[in-house]
Parts: C-alpha cells; structure tokens; sequence
C-alpha cells in the first residue's frame, strides 16, 4: 500500500524526501472557484423576506441577513430563509450607537427563534461602530464592518475576523457589483456588499442608502453567468470554509484502482464545529467514479485526470473507486422503483402523512405534489431540513445530518439514495425537470 499525507492549502503539497506530491488538493474556494463573494443585508427589513430572498432563490444563490431583535423583524419569513439556505446573522438588540454588551444576548435572541444548523455565528456592527472585539470573537466567527479602504480580502481571510469589511451599495455606497466581482476573479480574493432596503420597497427600519433591487438581480445574473468562476455564500459560510482549509489535512492513501482520503482538521470551539464542506481533487486516472464518505454516496465529477467533489471534515472516511468496484456505497442512481413501490412508500407515511403531500398517479407519468403542508414529522430533528436548487444546478439538501435522502424523479424512479453528512450537501444533479427529495419522513419538491 502507498500512503501519502498532504498539508492543507490550495494546492496540498507534501514534501516525501525530495519528491513533491500533489494528489490530494483543497480548493482555494467551493467548486475550484477564482473568487468569492458575499450579499449581506442589514435591518432585517420587510423587503429582505418578500423581495430578497425570493431573488436570490431564483438564481441558486443565498445570502447573509442580519437583524436586529427589537425592531420585531418577521421571524418566521426569515425563519423560512433559514431552512432554504440564507444565513440569518445579528445586527444586535437595538441598534444603539455602540452594540458592546449585546454581543452575546442578540445572538442568543436570535438562535430562539431562527433554527440554522451553523447557529448565529455572524455579526454585523450598528453604525458600523466595532464594539467589544473580544467579546464579538467569543461569540462569532466573523464580525463585519462597512467600507475600509480596499475592501478586498484576500484568500486567507483578514488580518482581524472582527474586522471583516464590506461594500455599502446604494447612493451613500457604489452601485457597482460587477466591478468587484471581477476584481476577485483576477486576485483570487472575497468581496462582501452591505444593503439595507430598496428603493420603492417596504424597508421598515431599513431606510439608509436604498439600492435599486434591479442592479442586485444584474449582479446575480452576472455571477451565474460566470458561475464557474465566482462563488456566491453567505458571509458566515465563507468565513467557515476560509478557517477550515487553512487548518485542514487531507492523508490519502491507494491500494490498487481504490483511494483512500482522510480529511481532519482540530479548530472547533465553543463558537462552530466547522463542518461545512470543503472542495477537494484527487489525481485519477479511471473514467467513473464511485465516492462516498462514511459510506454516503458523494457527488463527483471527473476533469483533466482529477476527480472532484465536496467532502466534510471530520465526517468519516472518504473513498474513490471505479463504478462497480470498492466499498459499496448507500445507492447508486441505477436503482429504479417501481410505481406501486412509491404508492405503497406514501400509504405507510414515508412521504408525509398529509393527503397534501402524497404521491399520486397521472395518465402520463408519476405526478407529485409539494409536501409544503406536511404534518409535523414526528423527529423534531426534521424541522430545519430545506431543499432547493443551486446555481450550478445541483439539489441541495441543507441540514440532514445523518438522515437518509433519496431522490425520485418524476416517473418515481429513484435517481439517488444517500445520507446527509453536513449542513449544506450536493445530493443530485441531472436532467432538467421535477424532482421529489425525501429527507427522513418528509418529502420535498424541487426542480432542476
């Protein structure tokens, strides 16, 4: 057996003797990227729940929405954000000119009533007035503050994570996001926008520096445009990935057309475990691939001699082998069910115990229905589980740790069946079309 160990850093290198290695490689950003980029939005305004997030949702992309408790924001439409994949972050109690000492109470405010598998782990400062530093990093992984000369930041995140800067946008800002999303592409860097309401919009408290929504929908059709190369994430999420591929180790090892990868890291705190998933390449030779971790059924891709895929640390063992050979994993697409096999899974309850939600049969095909109006599913674990679209087409399944997932398509052929290993996962990716996702008991709908 050959062993190889690899530091983490976006090109993995290890140094063997004089021989140079690089089989195992941590992207810079998700998905091999050039850049990233995050929207964050401050005031937890009315327009952030009827306009923003319905925006973002329409091109795969989420974003960062910070709120301020006694402003009575509408938690249960940002409640709903959350479950579809938005961060919802702190923007303090109220809003006073400096936040120090409600560093650790607004978060608390907040994670009672917004359910998000990282928590409340990103802060945005009042004024953009930096209150008790110390206190912000016991509390939160990345604090922002507004425009700071070059708001650029670099690959290895700021100097400061309580000093993390962004681009207000609107009259009192700039209203060019193109400018600096191009920017990141060419320096391999993260920019972040600050917005509060929109103009003609209802922005509630959200009155300062209104941005015209339009220019925020031609920079989201821009980055789809160039989806390849920029990586649209919350502010928190990016934060996550930055600290984790610095810290992380991946230790590979192959015995015949298997490949064995290990990926560690040892930075959790009391604050997050750093669990969201990193981008990862292994030199390969084979046409197909077969990767799982902890036995889960990843998805991959296989490019210029390398296979890709997004791993979590710390969540077990990970393996490439050929189709058909190695480690079984959970399913493979080429299970089929039949249709009186989906009949019979939603007479039991497993799509759901709602005559809304139940899967039913059309002349032409298998015709499924949303599973919006479910009964509540008897694991109360089953509560935040959202599904949605991403921009590079993807199904993603956002907080399923452990559950099982399998994905139907609209004939009630079962296309994958996996587990869910992380807060943020690629289950599927395909043909255009409907598709039923069941995480666990409940059921959801979504297309690609």
């Amino acid at each position: 057996m050959k062993k190889m160990i690899f530091a983490a850093s976006a090109v993995g290198l290890f140094v063997a003797g004089s021989a140079f290695a690089q089989d195992v490689e941590i992207g810079t950003w998700s998905g091999f990227r050039k850049g990233a980029v995050s929207f964050t939005f401050d005031d937890g305004a009315p327009s952030h729940v009827s306009d923003a997030g319905p925006l973002f949702d329409k091109y795969g992309y989420k974003a960062t929405f910070n709120l301020v408790v006694n402003w009575s924001p509408d938690w249960s439409g940002f409640g709903n954000m959350a479950k579809n994949g938005h961060e919802i972050a702190s923007h303090s109690n109220t809003h006073g000119q400096n936040m120090s000492g409600e560093e650790a109470s607004s978060k608390q405010a907040i994670a009672g009533k917004i359910q998000q598998k990282y928590g409340i782990i990103t802060l945005a400062y009042p004024n953009c007035n930096v209150p008790n530093e110390s206190a912000v990093l016991q509390n939160y992984i990345v604090g922002r503050i507004c425009n700071s000369g070059n708001s650029i930041v670099g690959k290895d995140g700021p100097s400061n994570w309580a000093r993390v800067p962004a681009i207000m946008t609107g009259p009192n800002g700039s209203n060019d996001f193109k400018g600096p999303m191009g920017s990141v592409v060419s320096s391999n860097s993260w920019v972040s926008f600050l917005t509060h309401g929109f103009s003609g919009k209802n922005n509630g408290n959200a009155n300062y520096s209104p941005t015209d929504i339009g220019l925020i929908e031609d920079a989201l059709k821009y980055a789809q445009q160039n989806d390849k190369d920029i990586w649209v994430a919350p502010m928190g999420h990016v934060a996550m990935y930055i600290k984790e591929r610095k810290a992380s180790k991946a230790q590979a090892s192959s015995s015949g057309s298997t490949i064995t990868v290990q990926l560690t890291h040892n930075i959790k705190d009391n604050v997050s475990n750093y669990d969201y998933p990193l981008s990862l390449r292994v030199k390969y030779s084979g046409s197909t691939a077969n990767v799982t971790q902890a036995g889960a059924k990843l998805e991959s891709k296989i490019n210029g001699g390398y296979v890709y895929f997004d791993a979590v640390p710390n969540a077990g063992e990970i393996v490439i082998a050929g189709e058909g050979s190695g480690p079984s994993p959970e399913s493979s697409s080429s299970v089929i069910a039949s249709s009186a096999d989906v009949v019979k899974s939603s007479s039991s309850g497993g799509f759901g115990r709602s005559s809304s939600s139940r899967v039913g049969r059309s002349s032409s095909s298998m015709g499924f229905m949303s599973s919006s109006t479910d009964a509540l599913p008897e694991d109360p674990s089953l509560l935040a589980v959202s599904v949605y679209r991403s921009a590079d087409n993807y199904i993603m399944v956002n907080n399923a740790q452990g559950k099982s997932i399998t994905v139907f398509n609209s004939l009630g052929h079962v296309v994958r069946t996996t587990r869910g290993i992380g807060c943020v996962q690629k289950v599927y990716t395909g043909a255009k079309g409907v598709y039923i996702v069941k995480v666990g008991t409940r059921t959801f709908k979504t297309s690609l």
